[in-house]
């Protein structure tokens, strides 16, 4: 399994990444433009190039001035606006809402686009000399001016692009749809269909082993295992990632072990850097906090603030495709082996968990509301009929027999009772 960002890859998924390249682009284009444009000749006779020359020197001015103003003001204005709306948004389905939308492309591209139309134009602008300007002969870069109209119009296009997509990622189905691809992805990278040759199961870790510390405090985000396995079998040691990818170090506690022992010290730096540390959880590697973005969907939508239930539905139901995923596939792997030589060993997220954590967090939730019982009761029937794993047919059995007794416990209504009995015993045979 491959590290997905180091740091290059951490600054490319930056919000101001991608608005930064389209700057750039925006300053080697106008300068390119003009370029052309003073290599041209001054009139051209053919009839189907004569209207770019039909604005004349005030023209050219006042229009790039009126491009370059306007589409910094409706990046300005679309974007604060768009931030007040996620902000109200998440405060119903969580802060992290925010930070999908920094996160998202076509956001990024859309405020790109405006800013370096800005920058072009200012640009273009600046080469612009009339025959009143003090040493300076007369220059119109008839190209450049007309490119910009272009821009100009491809711009309204994007900003009518961004208010529908704005529009649309703050609905709640595409924010469940969302998590639960986000789920899918990394259930598919931790859990494949085919284990690759090079990972093995083993029964627990080595004693002793010198310790290599985190050295710094934070998140484990991403780890770079292809590198960290070759780097083990290049220095002929073995390792052991000592937290999982989702678990906080701090400073001082154990990041590797290394064996021989005496080896950790000297290798303490290199392996270091083929681990990612971040304030925040990231779900490109960790399968907990990917699922836990779902099921906080259907936490918050129980809340009495929110009292949605429909939407914590429909995020028992999509979960499932991941979990289903997982529990239907033989366990993963957690030791690397080059050449045959086991070289690295690292946690993995158990079953149990992923199958325990909707259950668990939304159970408590769950009794005022039967259509969230019943869902989840679903879940716990979808899981026990794929999964190839008997430890989890029972785990869910368990799970339902606790949620049906708290439900008793309760003090439902007598109907709604035996209704919740009755789906139980359809879905799992007593």
């Amino acid at each position: 399994m491959e590290k997905l960002s180091g740091s290059w890859t951490r600054v490319f998924n930056k919000f101001w990444f991608v608005p930064a390249v389209c700057v750039v682009a925006a300053v080697v284009l106008a300068q390119s433009v003009v370029a052309v444009d003073r290599w041209l000749p001054e009139n051209l006779d053919s009839p189907w190039i004569s209207w770019l020359y039909a604005v004349g020197i005030d023209g050219s001015r006042g229009m790039l001035s009126a491009i370059g103003g306007s589409m910094l003001a409706v990046a300005a204005t679309a974007f604060s606006i768009t931030i007040s709306v996620v902000a109200t948004a998440s405060s119903t389905y969580g802060p992290r809402l925010v930070r999908n939308f920094m996160a998202d492309r076509g956001n990024q591209v859309v405020l790109g686009v405006l800013v370096s139309t800005f920058i072009y134009s200012l640009l273009v602008l600046r080469t612009i000399r009339s025959a009143s300007d003090d040493l300076a002969q007369p220059f119109v870069p008839h190209l450049a001016v007309n490119l910009a109209v272009v821009l100009a119009v491809a711009d309204v296009a994007l900003v009518v692009y961004f208010i529908h997509h704005i529009a649309d990622s703050v609905q709640v189905d595409t924010l469940v749809h969302g998590v639960r691809r986000r789920l899918l992805a990394v259930i598919e990278r931790w859990h494949p269909e085919e284990s690759p040759e090079e990972l093995v199961r083993t029964a627990g870790g080595r004693r002793g082993g010198g310790q290599v510390s985190a050295g710094a405090v934070g998140y484990v985000i991403t780890v770079n295992f292809g590198r960290l396995g070759s780097f083990a079998a290049e220095q002929d040691v073995f390792v052991e990632l000592v937290p999982r990818v989702g678990d906080h170090v701090l400073p001082e506690e154990p990041l590797f072990r290394v064996w021989p022992e005496h080896r950790a010290e000297e290798l303490a730096d290199r392996l270091r850097r083929t681990v990612a540390l971040g304030d925040s959880r990231s779900a490109d590697q960790d399968v907990r906090f990917a699922e836990q973005q779902v099921v906080e969907l259907a936490v918050r939508a129980l809340s009495p603030s929110t009292n949605d239930p429909y939407t914590a539905v429909n995020a028992i139901e999509e979960v499932a495709a991941g979990i289903v995923a997982a529990v239907s596939r033989p366990l993963p792997g957690d030791t690397v082996q080059v050449d045959g030589v086991r070289r690295l060993r690292y946690g993995v997220v158990g079953l149990d968990e992923i199958v325990d954590m909707p259950f668990d967090q939304i159970r408590p939730h769950a009794t005022g509301h039967v259509s969230v019982l019943f869902a989840l009761v679903d879940l716990a029937a979808r899981i026990g009929s794929a999964t190839v794993h008997p430890a989890v047919e029972r785990q869910v059995r368990e799970h339902v027999d606790v949620l049906l007794e708290q439900f008793r416990d309760s003090a439902p209504n007598p109907r709604d009772l035996a209704r919740a009995e009755r789906h139980v015993a359809a879905r799992l045979g007593g």
